[in-house]
């Protein structure tokens, strides 16, 4: 230590050379570290969820809960297992050992699920969610009607017309903003096609009702047709099933007699059923200052600037309200802004680093009355602070309220390690030593 203070006394050109380089990187790094509430956390937790329409809690239990207990309990690093059934839908939350590798898990978990058997041929595939802390919404929007406008955006009437252009006209322009992740739609009706068989006709032309649902069935799945190669690479196609009308519903092929002629005969859906198209049974409601409303959630990429993307968001928001949406009638709003909380938390912070600093100058300056010594001290804490955001940069960190308050405690540690310094310093020169021997 006593070699590392002879140098630094001996080649004061080249010590304030490098503490000059430390603060300008430290401004640098600055820019470019991400802006958060809370520092990014990933929980060892992953959540399974099965959607099965239709179904009650104990048939959940029965026939998703048990089959997906069973085979996700022989994964290793597993601490408990909690699952929940629900009318229609299925959860089980795994929770991992805290130093489990969650990618390894994830990808064992994948390739678990991917083997499982059994589940009802009409419950929906099982989908994987994380438990990190970026999964929490950074802006909550909501599509409502204009003032002088009678759009009811949750009626089934309105929502028919607006459904046709929501996900292209508004939910993909959001998703595109750099820096969001995901963008998830919450109230308004969700439209579903009836089939509603003629038991008469049914028995006229000899079917059952498995017949038809597996005709169904395999008109609206995802079937492979074939695998290209192009070079090195082979990619496998698919024909995803198509969006019916309720006149191309009805020309599904229930079943081909061959007459005696040999023409085949089609027997179509609409020759044994009525279709129409209805609102799905609503679940759940959204509504804003007592008129409905269609929520609209936003997260970001786990490492990004909030404040930077909130600023993107903002900005395609009053596009759309500019063009797309008046000449709807409707409109998108703020209702939750996660900046809002992150400028309050982050300038209380900053405010105390202020504050605690200015009163420790003060009394620095009251008790020494030297001036001299006084920025010296002063000097030290932009220094030592803003050449921090250099490791926080390089260390993958971000600016949050835990960050920020460490660095108020820091901020009290230097001025106090420079206090003493500074006083014993003060103290030799008055006895009469030299400004290198002090320093030593």
């Amino acid at each position: 230590m006593s070699n590392l203070i002879r140098i630094s006394i001996n080649h004061l050109t080249a010590v304030m050379a490098i503490m000059l380089m430390i603060f300008l990187f430290g401004l640098s790094a600055l820019q470019q570290v991400p802006i958060q509430l809370t520092p990014d956390i990933e929980r060892p937790v992953l959540q399974v969820r099965v959607n099965w329409p239709g179904a009650s809690p104990a048939d959940v239990d029965r026939e998703i809960i048990n089959r997906l207990e069973r085979d996700l309990s022989a994964l290793s690093g597993i601490e408990k297992i909690v699952s929940r059934s629900f009318s229609g839908s299925a959860r089980v939350t795994i929770t991992y050992s805290v130093h489990q590798d969650m990618d390894k898990a994830l990808t064992l978990l994948l390739s678990e699920l991917s083997g499982i058997t059994g589940l009802p041929d009409d419950a929906k595939a099982p989908i994987v969610r994380t438990s990190n802390s970026d999964d929490s919404p950074i802006a909550r929007l909501a599509l409502t009607a204009l003032k002088d406008n009678n759009v009811d955006v949750a009626d089934a009437a309105d929502i028919d017309a607006l459904g046709r252009f929501l996900t292209t006209n508004i939910m993909d322009p959001l998703a595109r903003v750099e820096g969001v992740s995901d963008v998830f739609k919450y109230g308004g009706n969700e439209f579903e096609m009836r089939v509603i068989i003629d038991p008469e006709k049914l028995a006229l032309y000899r079917l059952n009702i498995t017949t038809v649902i597996n005709a169904l069935r395999s008109a609206t799945t995802q079937q492979t047709v074939g695998n290209i190669e192009a070079g090195k690479r082979e990619y496998i196609v698919r024909v995803s099933s198509p969006s019916f009308t309720l006149a191309e519903a009805g020309h599904i092929v229930i079943r081909a007699d061959q007459a005696e002629n040999g023409n085949i005969i089609p027997v179509r859906l609409s020759d044994i059923a009525r279709l129409e198209v209805k609102p799905a049974l609503a679940s759940s409601f959204r509504r804003l200052n007592g008129e409905n409303a269609i929520i609209i959630n936003l997260t970001r990429e786990q490492g990004t600037n909030v404040v930077e993307t909130m600023g993107r968001i903002k900005e395609r928001i009053a596009d759309l309200n500019q063009n797309t949406l008046k000449q709807m009638g409707i409109k998108l709003r703020v209702i939750y802004d996660e900046t809002v909380y992150i400028s309050s938390a982050i300038s209380l912070v900053q405010q105390n680093i202020f504050i605690g600093g200015a009163l420790a100058l003060s009394i620095l300056l009251l008790f020494m009355r030297s001036l001299l010594p006084t920025l010296i001290v002063f000097c030290a804490i932009p220094i030592s602070v803003i050449g921090t955001f250099v490791a926080i940069s390089a260390l993958g960190l971000s600016i949050n309220v835990i960050s920020l308050a460490g660095l108020a405690f820091a901020v009290g540690m230097v001025v106090d390690a420079s206090i003493v310094s500074q006083e014993n310093i003060f103290r030799l020169r008055q006895a009469g030593q030299s400004a290198k021997q002090a320093a030593f």
